[in-house]
């Protein structure tokens, strides 16, 4: 195959490499992308092989010429504003969560209060939602059930989110239960048995108020203490 070396670039300090000659539409060019160094010959043949000087990576300089880096005091000023930022954000990180906590278990409750009074006056039966409250877990059951399968229906409870516990619950008696099980009992005339659920996630508390004909009458975001009357009812003590 035919050679051509450019004379004028003859120099021992730059390599030599060789790319390969490619035609394209009656040009000649390297295939790596190069562009010729002289105006092609028509002596060029595809296939034919261009030696090509090319010039030497550059160096690069040292820190100090040209180049400047980070002071002392500029790295102190980014630590303390970094220190600054975490420590201003970690109260409002634990607030969204702790509120997110609760609040998933109010709608909980307030989404099984509004489906058991809907099948109870559906199914024309009586549904029955039992809370352990130790354990912060809740199951339903109706009226007609045996004792055998309600108890089968126990193994399957539902929890409340994780670290979230009931602190008590006041029922229609108007005495707070602080252990054992609580039953709230949804008629299928449309009413249900009156209740306050207190909810506590470490030093938060939320209060839940239902009302025997009107359902979740309050939601408060703290713990507050009511006492339910004989008409199902609650007012402030």
């Amino acid at each position: 195959m035919k050679r051509y070396q450019a004379d004028h670039l003859k120099r021992h300090d730059a390599p030599l490499r060789l790319f390969q000659i490619i035609r394209t539409q009656g040009c000649f060019t390297a295939s790596s992308g190069f562009t010729p160094l002289e105006w092609e010959r028509p002596a060029f043949q595809s296939g034919d092989k261009w030696k090509i000087k090319l010039k030497q990576p550059r160096k690069p300089r040292p820190l100090g010429q040209g180049q400047t880096g980070f002071t002392l005091l500029e790295l102190l000023v980014v630590i303390i504003l970094a220190g600054v930022i975490v420590v201003l954000a970690v109260p409002s990180t634990r607030d969204a969560l702790t509120g997110d906590s609760l609040k998933k278990a109010s709608r909980q409750f307030i989404a099984m209060e509004r489906k058991l009074r809907g099948d109870a006056v559906r199914d024309q039966i009586d549904y029955i939602l039992c809370i352990d409250i130790p354990n912060s877990a809740y199951w339903v059951i109706t009226s007609d059930m045996t004792p055998e399968k309600q108890d089968e229906i126990k193994k399957t409870a539902k929890r409340l989110p994780a670290d979230v516990v009931i602190a008590d619950i006041v029922d229609a008696s108007n005495k707070k239960k602080f252990d054992g099980e609580a039953r709230i009992i949804f008629r299928k005339s449309n009413t249900c048995s009156p209740a306050l659920i207190h909810l506590s996630y470490k030093e938060d508390n939320m209060t839940i108020a239902i009302n025997p004909f009107l359902g979740v009458t309050g939601i408060y975001d703290k713990y507050v203490d009511v006492s339910i009357n004989d008409a199902g009812t609650s007012r402030a003590l």
